[in-house]
Parts: structure tokens; sequence; C-alpha cells
């Protein structure tokens, strides 16, 4: 029995301590989260909670006075006004509509003297019979406290004064007391150092509030700064040589407009011809696309190398409106080594104009991007010198193994548009009576003047067929409105065989001198390959050709005539042969020698080829035999050919040779194609059987078949 109690005793006392245990933890978790409650983010919604708090002690004082110290229940009211404040406070102060009734401004300039009007309420402080009761003055310095710490504080210590001077003077009309009487002096005393506690209290936490400010705009400040920081940061990191520089500028612009809130931005590079070039504009609608150097605000930052700054930019004669509402400007170069590399402009309007903070976020960026431009020109050049070289490397491969000159002519004109970016191009050559004429060309305009005859004239390519050198038009020139051009010489036997010839519309695109060095590179290429293929030309032609009289000759005919011949069998058209032979040739040779009968020889060849049909082939098939293929030509007709050839080598003839009478006469066999030809060796033969009756018909005559 004893063992049970004994073990009952020990199990409820576990028990009574689990529960001190348990009960602990959620006492101060109430009380932390109570302290937690009364210090939220928003101080309006804590100055509301600090109410709740102030009013509830308020009731605590009053409810203890009146169980312990007031027998007669005159704290009652005390107990019931603080009661019904504290519920009504403390319900809206820790409500959803806590926040929308503490951003209005008279709810926050009202609680403070609320909560004091509510002590005076409860204390009774109206009636003089009540300064003697002890808990008037701690209600009043407890409200007059939080007043001190809320925007109403002026306002509670008007009504405090008030309040003062009410008591007094209703004190002093009391029988038996005067204005100097001990609880009067006691109330008058205890609330002045109130007053003065809350005034000090006031001035504390308003400069509490106001250093709380400045640390946050201060914090406010530096987040901009890093903020800043960070965009020039990005800014910097866009020229990693992976796009062109006048892309980059323009990426950069925009960044630096909406980094730094500048309203308008431009940024502009120096060009080849000297003048600053716009690559990147923000907020313009209507930007001086080209500056000349000394010329306004950026032209003379650029001229000078200084940062120019105008606060007022009407007053500076050296302004040029953009904008009609600009009103303040910096214009910042952007200098390597004494070198411009390109100027930075910011301009302000009447509305948000710019100022010294500007001047110094513009040189501070320009400071920092000199190197990354730097690098990044040096990049974008090393990039176009390296693709013109591979693109003359590729043209000089291709060059070198065509030996066809229209194939050569057309890709020289395609890589000199490609590399020199040009607008048109022409290639002039020079023929063999000394003509310079257009051979090929790309280009709109230069495409209509395939084969015309070059004039003479102070034309692009007619200077440098003058002249015999390079020329270079940069545009601006006389006459007005002459284009940027390139003529380029290509030598050949020390003339000028060829001129190539480059232009660009835009005045304002010259030709860099990385252009020009390519372009003199390509040209070499060029002269070495039409050389080539003039060689090669000479050669093949050679092979084909009669040493003697220039005419095509018999190895060239057996082919043409079989080619001939296929191509009237499958159009079904007329194809006719004329063969002639030289009467009597051989008496020449033996009585003249053969000096002669070649001169004879070549006087008929040029007969020949001075009256056949365009489009017929002549030939010199072997000795004094010759051979004319005449495609289209029905029998008549090509015994009227024959007929002409056969009077014009007469009177070539008649004429004397080294003053001997040479004469000579022809006869001529004419066949023409009837369909039962088998190939064109079966109509050579057919025509050679109609040479050979003319011949027995006694010569100096067409026999036709």
């Amino acid at each position: 029995m004893s063992a049970t109690v004994t073990r009952d005793l020990a199990t409820g006392a576990a028990i009574g301590t689990t529960r001190r245990r348990h009960s602990i933890p959620i006492a101060i978790r109430l009380g932390i989260g109570l302290d937690r409650s009364m210090w939220p983010a928003d101080r309006a919604i804590a100055e509301f909670r600090w109410a709740a708090l102030t009013l509830g002690l308020m009731f605590v004082l009053a409810l203890a006075a009146h169980l312990l110290a007031d027998p007669t229940g005159r704290y009652g009211r005390a107990v019931v006004v603080t009661g019904i404040a504290v519920a009504v406070v403390g319900l809206l102060a820790w409500s959803p509509f806590s926040p929308r009734l503490t951003a209005t401004r008279v709810v926050r300039r009202g609680i403070g003297p609320t909560v004091l009007l509510v002590a005076i309420a409860a204390a009774g402080l109206s009636d003089p019979a009540v300064l003697d009761a002890q808990i008037g003055t701690p209600f009043v310095i407890l409200a007059f406290t939080y007043a001190a710490l809320t925007p109403g504080f002026s306002i509670a210590a008007v009504i405090l004064l008030a309040v003062e001077a009410n008591l007094v003077i209703q004190h002093a009309g009391i029988p038996g007391h005067s204005v100097l009487d001990p609880h009067a002096v006691d109330f008058l005393v205890r609330a002045t150092v109130a007053m003065l506690a809350g005034v000090a209290m006031h001035e504390v936490d308003r400069g509490l509030r106001r250093e709380r400010r400045r640390a946050e705009r201060l914090a406010a400040r530096k987040g901009a700064h890093a903020d800043q920081l960070e965009g020039l940061q990005r800014i910097v990191r866009r020229f990693d040589g992976s796009a062109p520089v006048a892309e980059v500028m323009q990426a950069v612009v925009e960044d630096v407009a909406t980094t730094f809130d500048v309203t308008l931005v431009s940024a502009y590079l120096p060009d080849e011809t000297g003048r600053l070039s716009m690559v990147g504009v923000a907020g313009y609608d209507s930007p001086f696309h080209v500056i000349e150097l000394g010329v306004g605000i950026i032209g003379r930052s650029a001229a000078t190398h200084e940062t120019i700054f105008s606060d007022d930019v009407l007053s500076d004669p050296d302004y040029r409106a953009a904008r009609p509402d600009v009103r303040s400007e910096v214009a910042v170069p952007v200098l390597h080594g004494g070198e411009l590399l390109g100027i930075l402009n910011f301009e302000g309007t009447s509305e948000r104009p710019i100022g010294p903070a500007h001047v110094a976020v513009a040189e501070m960026l320009a400071l920092q991007i000199t190197g990354a431009l730097r690098s990044a020109r040096l990049d974008e050049e090393r990039r176009h010198r390296l693709h013109a070289i591979e693109r003359v490397l590729e043209v000089s491969r291709g060059l070198a193994a065509d030996l066809d000159r229209p194939r050569v002519v057309a890709s020289v004109v395609d890589a000199a548009r490609d590399l020199l970016q040009a607008d048109a191009i022409e290639f002039v050559s020079r023929g063999v009576d000394g003509t310079y004429r257009v051979e090929h060309a790309l280009g709109v305009v230069g495409q209509g003047r395939i084969g015309h005859a070059v004039e003479s004239g102070d034309g692009l390519v007619e200077s440098v067929i003058r002249d015999g050198t390079r020329v270079v038009w940069t545009g601006g020139g006389e006459p007005v409105g002459r284009p940027v051009g390139l003529g380029l010489p290509i030598h050949l036997d020390g003339v000028p065989s060829a001129v190539l010839a480059a232009t660009r519309s835009r005045s304002d695109r010259p030709f860099s001198e990385l252009e020009l060095r390519m372009a003199d590179l390509l040209v070499t290429q060029i002269g070495v390959a039409l050389h080539n293929a003039e060689l090669h030309a000479r050669v093949s032609e050679a092979a084909v050709r009669d040493p003697l009289t220039g005419l095509l000759n018999r190895r060239f005919f057996d082919e043409a005539v079989e080619t001939a011949f296929a191509a009237a069998v499958r159009s079904g058209r007329e194809l006719s042969l004329i063969v002639f032979d030289l009467d009597h040739f051989s008496e020449v040779n033996n009585i003249h020698g053969h000096a002669v009968g070649d001169a004879v020889l070549r006087r008929v060849a040029r007969a020949m080829a001075a009256v056949i049909r365009t489009g017929d082939i002549v030939a010199r098939y072997g000795g004094e035999e010759f051979v004319i293929i005449a495609p289209g030509a029905t029998r008549d007709e090509a015994v009227a050919v024959a007929e002409r050839v056969r009077a014009a080598a007469a009177t070539e003839t008649s004429r004397p040779i080294d003053g001997l009478d040479v004469p000579i006469t022809i006869s001529a066999g004419v066949a023409s194609r009837l369909g039962d030809e088998a190939d064109g060796r079966a109509l050579f033969r057919a025509a050679d059987s109609a040479l050979l009756a003319a011949k027995r018909a006694g010569r100096d005559r067409v026999v036709s078949v």
C-alpha cells in the first residue's frame, strides 16, 4: 500500500513538473510574440500599438488603485474609461484595418492627443477635488510620454497646458485654497517636469528619425552608386571584340541613358576624313550624323581634346541645336595617348538639366572605356585586315587555277566589290586597237556600260589611263557631287592593259588605308592572272591557227565541221561547205620563190576574211587549199559567198608583190547538206568533188553539187 502511494506521488510530481516545463515556454513565447508585435516595420502601426500598451498600463494602474487603495470606489471611473479605451484601441491596432487607419494623417496626428484626453478623462482632472488623488499625475505622465513619440505631440502639449491652467484657475476659486496650495503646486511641478521630459524625448526621437532617414538616404545613394558601378562594368564588358565597334557604341549609349538617367546621349567616332561620325544615339529624333572638327560643342571638344560643359547652351556661340528644348550639354573626349578615339555627349532639357554630377559621370565613363574602346578598335582592324588578306588569298588561289579570261575577270570584279565594299565596280580592258572598253561591271550604272568605249575626259578610268597610276577620289571634290572612287591600273608590258575602278555613292565613306593596300595587292594578283590567261589564250590560239595566214588550221576545221554538221542535224537548218584551191600556185613557187608564194597566200587569206558572212568560219586546209564553213547558208547563198571570195582574191593579187605581177585565180567547190550525208567529212568530200569538177572545167570558177 505504501509503495502504491509513493509511486502515485512520484507520478503526480512528475506530471506537475512536466506541466510547469510546458507552461514556462508558452509564457515566454507569448511574451516574445507580444514584444515582436510591438515593433513592426511600419512605424505608424507601431505607434498605434504603443497607444494600446499605454492605455493598458493605465488600466492596470487604475484597477490596482481601485482594488487596493479606494474603498470609496472613486477610481471606478478610471477603470471603466481606460478599460474601454484599451479594448477599442487594442482591437484596432492588431486588426487587418490598422494599416489603412494609420495611413491617414489625421489618425496619426490624433493618436497622441487622444491617449492624453483619455488619461485626463479617466483621472477626472477637470475636478479640482481630485488633485490630491495619486492616480492623476501618473496617468498624465504616461499619456504625455507616449504623445512625445507621435506626430501629434504639439497638440498634446497644448492640451496639457490648457489642463494645467484650468485646474489652477478652478483650484484658486475654492474657498480656503490659494494658488500655492500644496496639491496644486505638486501637480504643476510634476506636469511641468513631464512637459519638459516629453519635449526632450520628442526632440531625441525626432533626431533619431532624422538620422535614420539620413542613413537610409546614404544607403540608397550607396546602392545607386553600386548600381552605377555595376552599370559601368557592364558597359566596359561590352567591348569584348564579339561585335563591331559601331554596334557596341549604340548599346553603350543606351546603357548610359538608362543607368545614369541622362535624357539625351550620343557618341561619335572619328572617320577617315577627320570628321566625327555618329555611332550611337538615345533620345534624339534628328541627331547630327556627321560633325566637323571645331564645329559646335562636340566639334570643339574633339578639336581641343578637352571636356566642354555648358549649363546654358543658348549663350554658347558654337552650340548647334539638335532639339529645341536642350539647355545644357557636356562633351567629353575619349583619348588614348593623345589620340582621339571618340566623343561622349550628354544633353539636358529645361525640365531635366545636366550638371556637374553628370560631367563627372561622363568623364569617368570616358576614362573607363578608353582602354576597352582602343582594344576593340584594334580587334576590329585585325578582323578587317585578316578578312581582307583571306579574301585576297582566296581570289589568288582561284585566279591561279583558272586560265579562262572571262571567268578570271568576273571573279576579280566580284572579289573587288566584296573587298572594297563598293557600290559599283568596272573592269576596263585595252583592245588590240588600243581602245579601252568596259569588259565587265557590277552595279546599276556599271552594268549598263559593258562594251562601251572609254572616251577621253576627266573621269576616274580616264585619269588612270592618262596618268598610269592609282587615282583616289575622296568625295566632295570637283565636279560637285563626285563620288568616292578608286581607280587601279593593271600593267602588262609597261602600259595599263586594264583598269579596275570602284566607286561609292556616299561621300562620307572614303577608302581606308587598309583598303588601298589590299586593293594594290589584289591588282598585283590580277595582273599575274591576266598575264597567265593571255599566255594561255595565245598558246591555245596558236594550236588552232595557221602561222602564215593567221586563219584557223586544219586541226580546228576537222572539229568545227563535225560540230556544225551535228548542230544542223539537230536544228534542221541548212549547212554549206566551200573548198577553194589556188590555180597553178605551184608555178608561182617555182618561178618567183616561196617568199612570194607565201605573200600570195596571205593576200588571199585576207581577201577571204574580208568578204565572208558573220558566223562563217574560214580555215587554211593545207598548202594552197582553203575551206569555208557556212552555217545556215543554202547552196545558192554559198555559191554567192564563193564568187565574192574569188573576185576579192583576184583583186587582191592583181597588185604587184615586191615589184612582181603575180595574178592568181581561184577555183571553188560548193556542197550543201542534203540529208543523206553521214557526217561532216562526207559533206567535205562532196565539196572537194565539186572543186575537182571546177578544175576540170577550166579553173577560175565555182561549181556546186
